[in-house]
């Protein structure tokens, strides 16, 4: 158990020392470039291209090779010699019994109808679209780790969003219950105010999810994990100038590596077919070989003076070959190596069209984001101007609503009489247009609720109109009428 422990804490202690602290996207994007797997994977594409150009010139190279073997024979090599009139034969000794054969050749291409040259150009125009490759690849890999760097920030952002919506919800739930066992509201009110609190929560739960995911993605395309504690950066505002679309068009054409690959792919294709066509040129060579042989037939193993003793041979050589018949082989791989030069010919135009479109869709993009942008600012810029106004305005309600007022306000005196007035809005205006005598009463009293304007029939010609309005004070009319014809136009 305790050696499991401890295996535990080290795995959690090495867990800890391999997150990074990267907080701005700059940050990021130096420690993607570091740690990305994309990248090491285009480095040894690139490194294999230098290998493959160093192997093409090594052809055009002399090259030196040494070689060596040991032969035991039954009995030395002899001659036999007969001489007439004689029984018996002159037996002559040629070598030795053993045999020990070292020698060293060189070779020096002369010519080969420009297939070596021709492999060369090839490979460094396979380095340079290799090259080209890795452009692409840390191009790709900026736009991966960007998008995912600002998706955090916006989850973020969400997840503010979010836990102020909860609390509001929070807040009117239990204001929205206070009510209900007031007998101010009806249950309904709470009932819904239950329901939108349990869908700001898991909005709230969606937000923090969305969150735990962003970094996920941000942490793959980095190729290695953030320390969550420290939190990321937001970068300031870009400029908000957009480019001219020739210019923008002509910089992408000009700046776009993938582009810039197919065209040395071309290079490479067309570079590739002439080393085929050179395949039916006659190909020349130069040799020269040392050797050493011994020991001789006197069994002397070094010998550099005596003549037919002598134990190395030194010689030099000139080889022609030359293709008749192949059947049909360098035809046919030149043949392919056009059709694929075709090909690529018609993928680098596809992917100008293709540059062209992005292009065109990236600009479309960046002017709907910046007007985006700007009416949100002035919308944020409005919306701020509001919760000032509305804060001073509560103030100066708050101020109004002292016990001061409040007795002021309840010590109203009421007036009794005859009267007439324009009209108004509302019953309270409508009786106040018919000229209706009698008695007006007002009191206010702070209390909070909807405005609520009613009017009631009596019998025998009474009506009654009463007006009450939200807010930090209420202030209820009373119109009483006894008669339904229009009364003179007098004042009190």
């Amino acid at each position: 158990m305790t050696l499991h422990r401890l295996l535990l804490a080290l795995t959690l202690a090495a867990a800890v020392a391999t997150t990074s602290s990267a907080q701005t996207l700059d940050e990021c994007l130096a420690l993607a470039r570091q740690n990305a797997p994309a990248i090491k994977v285009a480095d040894s594409d690139v490194s294999r291209a230098e290998n493959a150009i160093r192997e093409a010139r090594a052809a055009l190279a002399p090259t030196l090779r040494l070689g060596a073997s040991y032969v035991q024979n039954n009995e030395a090599p002899k001659a036999v010699f007969p001489i007439p009139g004689s029984p018996s034969n002159t037996v002559v000794r040629t070598g030795s019994a053993s045999l020990l054969d070292v020698r060293t050749d060189a070779q020096l291409t002369l010519y080969s109808g420009g297939r070596d040259g021709a492999l060369v150009r090839a490979a460094e125009s396979a380095r340079s679209r290799e090259a080209r490759g890795r452009e692409q690849v840390d191009a790709d890999l900026v736009f991966r780790v960007s998008q995912a760097f600002y998706r955090v920030l916006a989850s973020q952002r969400l997840e503010e969003a979010a836990q102020e919506a909860l609390t509001t919800a929070e807040a009117h739930r239990r204001t929205s219950a206070a009510r209900v066992r007031a007998g101010a509201a009806p249950r309904l009110d709470s009932l819904q105010a239950h329901v939108d609190l349990a869908q700001r929560t898991t909005a709230m739960v969606r937000a923090m999810e969305a969150i735990r995911l962003a970094r996920v993605d941000l942490e793959t395309a980095i190729g290695v994990p953030l320390d969550p504690a420290k939190p990321l950066v937001e970068p300031g505002i870009p400029a908000l100038d957009t480019p001219a679309d020739s210019v923008a068009l002509e910089q992408g054409l000009d700046a776009r590596p993938e582009l810039k690959a197919y065209d040395e792919a071309l290079r490479e294709n067309a570079q590739r077919a002439r080393a085929a066509r050179a395949a039916k040129s006659p190909l020349v060579n130069l040799t020269a070989t040392a050797e050493y042989l011994g020991p001789n037939r006197n069994d002397a193993y070094w010998e550099l003076e005596e003549p037919g003793l002598k134990t190395y041979k030194l010689y030099a050589g000139v080889g022609v070959t030359m293709p008749i018949l192949d059947g049909g082989l360098s035809g046919a791989r030149v043949g392919a190596l056009e059709a694929q030069g075709r090909g690529l010919l018609a993928q680098r135009k596809e992917a100008d069209l293709t540059v062209r479109r992005d292009v065109s869709r990236a600009l479309s993009n960046l002017r709907v984001a910046l007007t985006v942008w700007r009416s949100d600012s002035s919308r944020v810029a409005a919306a701020r101007e509001a919760s000032r106004t509305a804060e001073a305005g509560s103030s100066r309600t708050a101020a109004s609503s002292s016990p001061s007022s409040q007795v002021r306000a309840r010590s109203s005196p009421r007036r009794t009489g005859t009267w007439t007035s324009s009209p108004g809005p509302g019953p309270l205006g409508h009786a106040r247009a018919c000229g209706w005598r009698g008695r007006t009463s007002h009191s206010s009293s702070t209390v909070a609720g909807p405005t609520r304007i009613s009017t009631t029939a009596h019998s025998g010609g009474r009506r009654s109109a009463t007006r009450s309005s939200s807010g930090a004070r209420e202030s209820e009319w009373t119109v009483t009428a006894t008669s339904s014809t229009p009364p003179r136009t007098t004042r009190p």
